[in-house]
């Protein structure tokens, strides 16, 4: 039983996600309700008047109680009070809660006895707030707000916008010509039906694949003006309906032509097994799948097969094979190149369990060939190949002889005679002997520049003695 919940949480979960706000939203909303609290307990808070004293805070009771006294004891300080007067301070003392503990903890004997009379039908004093009080609302207050604002989103995307809303929508917006979309609306919706049926029914009477009988066979069709994003639910009938995965068909959001013209559908498969991940591929048109742009940009979806009656794609995981079959295309006519977007396209999805293997069904082998059939095999010649001369043999690379070095003989060295040295003559030997030298003219200074100073002289640095 756990399983089964289990497993049909995991198969809803796809489909409760769109209507789950966002965390930014829910942190939005709790943020809106805390700033509220604050601003009507904190900034701004709410002011009582003409109020029981009972609604006040305990301090003002206190309050309360001490003019009720000081209103007694002026009275009795004059004269006796009245048993009028005795009734009237009881109901002014029975207006707060628990008067006889007040008065005891205040300490105001002069009433104690009218607070006993008081306290007879008074309510008990209310426990006074601890910190775990004063920050409940602040807790407790945001996670009610959480919860009831995820539980009002999934209320409306199921029930209320769906049968409420877009009904009124749909209404104000209509316009002339309401009655005739809708006409065609319903016919058409009556041809898929029709044709659904009809490849339904040709699928139960097919003879049995060689996977076996399927799971669930499903139909979906694609025609303009309709949201269109299947999406079913495996679950095997045989097993108490236990939920496998899912599979569907959806446009594939990067084969728009403009407008609602669409040139690739995208075929995907979930299993429960392996929820990390969910295999696709792409049924493309034939302009799609000729544009290299758009078949680079496709090609990161998966397998891409060109749409044309009987062109199947196949998903296979450790627990389901699922095979997508084209069972009727009809390209759109308009200023578009030809073959490049779908008028409308018929996709048959079957699905099939592997039964505790992780390796695709077994194939049964292929018949067995006639030997009339059988081919002559051909045995070519052994091939010898031919004999090769031997290669010529290099020659044997002898270096000369190199002659004997003999070096020069060297000459015998012999160091020059030093000549003789013959002392120069006396010069009265020059002279004839009694002859005296000339002497050399004496020396005479250079005579001095001419004196060109502007200033006659008064200028004149010349050193002294020159």
């Amino acid at each position: 039983m756990i399983k089964k919940v289990k497993d049909t949480a995991i198969g809803l979960w796809p489909i409760i996600k769109t209507y789950v706000p966002s965390v930014a939203l829910i942190v939005a909303v709790a943020l809106a309700f805390l700033v509220g609290l604050l601003w009507g307990y904190g900034l701004d808070p709410v002011s009582f008047y003409d109020s029981s004293p009972r609604t006040m805070g305990q301090g003002w009771q206190d309050e309360w109680v001490r003019l009720v006294a000081d209103r007694y004891h002026l009275a009795t300080s004059t004269s006796v009070p009245s048993e009028e007067f005795r009734q009237s301070i009881i109901s002014l003392l029975r207006s707060v809660d628990d008067p006889q503990e007040i008065v005891n903890r205040l300490g105001l004997t002069e009433i104690s006895e009218l607070a006993a009379e008081a306290q007879i039908g008074a309510p008990i004093s209310p426990e006074r707030p601890n910190i775990i009080g004063t920050l409940r609302p602040w807790i407790i207050g945001p996670i009610l707000v959480i919860i009831l604002f995820v539980v009002g989103s999934l209320l409306y995307g199921f029930y209320i916008n769906p049968m409420l809303v877009t009904p009124i929508r749909k209404r104000i917006r209509g316009s002339q010509g309401t009655d005739a979309v809708g006409a065609a609306e319903i016919s058409r919706i009556k041809a898929d039906k029709a044709k659904r049926d009809s490849i339904l029914k040709d699928a139960a009477s097919a003879p049995i694949s060689i996977l076996g009988t399927p799971v669930v066979t499903h139909v979906s069709t694609y025609a303009p003006g309709r949201a269109y994003d299947d999406s079913f639910s495996i679950e095997d009938a045989t097993k108490d309906d236990e939920f496998l995965g899912e599979c569907g068909a959806v446009i594939s959001e990067t084969a728009t032509l403009g407008g609602d013209k669409v040139s690739a559908i995208e075929v995907w498969l979930f299993d429960k097994d392996d929820f990390t991940r969910t295999l696709t591929s792409v049924f493309v048109s034939e302009y799609a799948a000729d544009d290299p742009a758009t078949r680079s940009t496709l090609e990161t979806k998966g397998q891409l097969v060109v749409v044309k009656p009987g062109a199947m794609i196949t998903l296979e995981t450790n627990a389901l094979i699922l095979q997508a079959t084209v069972m009727e295309v009809v390209y759109g006519t308009g200023p578009l190149p030809p073959n490049s977007y779908f008028d409308r396209v018929s996709i048959k999805l079957q699905a099939w369990r592997r039964s505790g293997s992780s390796a695709p069904a077994a194939v049964p082998a292929a018949p067995p060939i006639p030997a009339a059939a059988v081919m002559p095999t051909f045995t070519p010649a052994p091939y010898t190949p031919p004999p090769q001369a031997a290669p010529p043999s290099a020659p044997v690379y002898t270096p000369p002889s190199a002659p004997a070095y003999a070096p020069p003989s060297a000459p015998a060295y012999a160091p020059p005679s030093a000549p003789a040295y013959t002392p120069p003559s006396s010069p009265a030997a020059n002279y004839g002997g009694g002859i005296t030298p000339l002497k050399p003219p004496p020396l005479q200074k250079p005579a001095p520049p001419a004196d060109n100073d502007p200033f006659d002289g008064a200028g004149d640095f010349t050193p002294i003695g020159r």
